[in-house]
């Protein structure tokens, strides 16, 4: 496994609770880190087609920043939305977003927030890692299983997600 990282990206937004933030604006700085085995693959290839694009990180910062809100929170949560809808093998992201010299009353350099996730499961079935970012979307991705099979299923595994190839197995 291996890890690419985007740092420093510089953005001026319109994100704040205070309605003179949302006005004014002020610069934020991005980072995003993702971890994933693409990395060895496009390395030894030295082919794009086999990397994470860089640039498309950079335009899903980008058109999140552009989208004003009251908090960074929300914002670093939709470059992760946006991040997973875009690749889909990523093995874990993190995202931080520092708010440069926000208006506290005081000297302050930055507010910072940072969210990460990490999406490699084991099968509790057949044990084998996957990547699952969202933890919650078995049944949804395989809406042909049998409700009385997905019954079982639940009362046998609980809550944890089975892979594709175990679902598949009982969607038939």
């Amino acid at each position: 496994m291996g890890s690419i990282a985007l740092e420093g990206m510089r953005f001026f937004a319109y994100h704040g609770v205070y309605e003179a933030e949302r006005i004014l604006g002020t610069e934020f700085v991005v980072d995003v880190y993702v971890q994933t085995d693409q990395t060895l693959e496009a390395g030894s290839s030295d082919d794009p087609a086999q990397a994470l694009n860089y640039e498309t990180i950079y335009l899903i910062c980008k058109l999140e920043m552009s989208d004003p809100r009251q908090l960074i929170e929300s914002v670093a949560l939709g470059i992760m939305d946006r991040m997973k809808a875009q690749f889909d093998r990523m093995q874990a992201l993190k995202v931080r977003i520092r708010k440069l010299n926000p208006p506290l009353g005081g000297v302050v350099s930055a507010s910072v927030v940072v969210e990460e996730e990490e999406y490699v499961n084991a099968c509790p079935r057949c044990g084998q890692a996957f990547i699952n970012y969202y933890p919650g979307d078995c049944w949804e991705r395989f809406p042909t299983i049998y409700a009385g099979t997905r019954d079982g299923l639940v009362k046998q595994y609980g809550q944890q997600c089975l892979c594709d190839r175990c679902l598949g197995f009982y969607a038939g």
